[in-house]
């Protein structure tokens, strides 16, 4: 075994070692030069992969950050935005996920940088009070299919709020859904493929299920399905 003890590594200081990982790699207790301690493999830090307990890589971003005139005293309103994105896309325990992530909508590769994220914001329309909107709901956050909107917009635009006119009648998604029986399942994937699939689903439940006079007299309406 190589003696590393008191040899510096970046921000590590080797103290002394403390037992073999699974691969029976010489594990060594260090100081960083942030206060912490630290315990890294022996191949890690003579390959000059491990050169702080982490601190390093959170100052650099925090340097590229400022780089990009955010400030860090507090997180800018776009980082809030940046994080909401990302845990409706990428992590399944968060509550809307089976909405975004899990219909596959995703993340694309340049915005997972925040720096990035946030340039394309400033330089395209971004304001405190606006929010961030897909055009096209079936389709990924990237800079194409993204824009700033006005909350009441972005409400109304939502797929939940999407509302769609079947024979004169207009109701939101959730309420079609609700009324003839349909699962939100099959009316997102009748929605991939476009409006007029789900309106012939919905006319063809109609006949079958409550008929046209049901709608008529609940939502005062002229029904006439074809």
């Amino acid at each position: 075994m190589k003696d590393l003890s008191n040899q510096r590594f970046g921000r590590l200081v080797a103290i002394k070692p403390c037992g073999k990982n699974k691969y029976r790699n010489v594990l060594w207790l260090c100081h960083c030069d942030c206060g912490k301690e630290h315990i890294v493999p022996s191949g890690k830090l003579l390959q000059g992969k491990s050169k702080s307990c982490g601190c390093y890589a959170h100052d650099l971003h925090v340097a590229q950050l400022e780089k990009h005139g955010i400030t860090t005293g507090g997180k800018p309103r776009t980082f809030v935005i940046w994080n909401g994105m990302k845990a409706r896309c990428l992590n399944p325990k968060a509550v809307s996920y089976k909405n975004y992530g899990g219909r596959g909508i995703k993340i694309c590769d340049d915005w997972l940088t925040f720096a990035n994220f946030h340039n394309w914001a400033v330089n395209n329309g971004y304001q405190d009070g606006l929010e961030l909107d897909r055009i096209n709901n079936d389709m990924d956050y990237c800079p194409e299919n993204c824009r700033w909107v006005s909350k009441a917009f972005n409400l109304g635009h939502q797929r939940k709020t999407r509302f769609i006119e079947v024979c004169s009648v207009k109701l939101n998604v959730t309420t079609w859904c609700k009324e003839v029986g349909l699962s939100k399942t099959k009316a997102y994937k009748l929605l991939h493929i476009g409006e007029d699939a789900f309106r012939e689903e919905v006319k063809k439940r109609i006949v079958e299920g409550k008929g046209q006079q049901y709608f008529i007299n609940k939502f005062c309406g002229e029904l006439a399905v074809s």
